[in-house]
C-alpha cells in the first residue's frame, strides 16, 4: 500500500468529526461562538454514529483495532480541547478558569487512555463503561451554555465552571454507565435539531 492507515466508511465519520471539532475551535478563536458550539455538537454525533456504522460492517482484526485507535485519538480533540476553547473564548480566561478547563482536559486524556486498556464491561447486551464516556459532553455542554446566554451575572458562570468540574470527575470516577441504546441513536439528533435552531436564531 502507497498510505498507511485504515480507509473505510467509520473512520471517515471520525474524521468528519475531527475536521467539525477543530472547525469549532477556529471558529470561537474568531468569535463566532454560536457556529462552533454547532460543530462541537456534531463532532460528537459523528462519534456516536462512527461505532454503529463499524459494527454494521465486516471489518477485519486490523481494520477494528485501528478504528477504536483512531476514534480515541480523535477523542481528546473533540472533547477534551474543543469545548476547552470553546469556553475560554466564551469569557472563562481566570486563574481558576485555567486550572479548571486543564483539570478537564487531564481527566478527559486520563478517562480516554483507561478505555483503551479495559474498553467495555459486562457481557452480550449489558454493556456498561467506566466513568462517563468523553462523548456526553458534545450534548452536555451546549444545553450548559444556553445559560450564559440568558444574561451575563456570575451564577450563570459558575455554573459553567461547576459543569466542568463534575463531568470532569465523572470522567474518572471508577462508576458504571451503561451503554446507551437504541433509543439514544434517535434522541441524540433530534436534541442536536432543536439545539442548533437555538444557536441559529440566537
Amino acid at each position: 500500500k502507497m498510505f498507511i492507515g485504515v480507509y473505510n466508511i467509520p473512520n471517515a465519520i471520525t474524521l468528519v468529526g475531527l475536521m467539525l471539532s477543530l472547525l469549532s475551535c477556529f471558529l470561537s478563536y474568531n468569535n463566532k461562538l454560536e457556529l462552533a458550539i454547532i460543530c462541537f455538537m456534531y463532532a460528537g454525533l459523528c462519534d456516536m454514529f462512527d461505532g454503529l456504522v463499524a459494527r454494521k460492517m465486516a471489518l477485519n482484526d486490523e481494520a477494528k483495532l485501528f478504528g477504536v485507535q483512531l476514534d480515541s485519538i480523535v477523542d481528546i480533540v473533540s472533547f477534551g480541547v474543543a469545548p476547552v476553547m470553546i469556553t475560554f473564548h466564551l469569557g472563562f480566561n481566570s486563574p481558576i478558569d485555567y486550572f479548571i478547563l486543564i483539570f478537564y482536559t487531564c481527566c478527559a486524556t486520563m478517562r480516554l487512555a483507561y478505555f483503551n486498556i479495559h474498553g467495555m464491561n459486562g457481557e452480550g447486551k449489558i454493556k456498561y463503561y467506566t466513568g462517563l464516556p468523553v462523548t456526553f459532553s458534545a450534548m452536555i455542554f451546549p444545553l450548559a451554555y444556553i445559560t450564559i446566554f440568558s444574561g451575563n451575572e456570575p451564577l450563570y458562570y459558575n455554573l459553567i465552571r461547576i459543569t466542568f468540574l463534575a463531568v470532569a470527575f465523572m470522567f474518572i470516577l471508577k462508576v458504571p454507565i451503561p451503554k446507551p441504546g437504541g433509543l439514544f441513536y434517535v434522541l441524540s439528533p433530534v436534541v442536536a435539531a432543536f439545539l442548533t435552531l437555538f444557536w441559529l436564531t440566537h
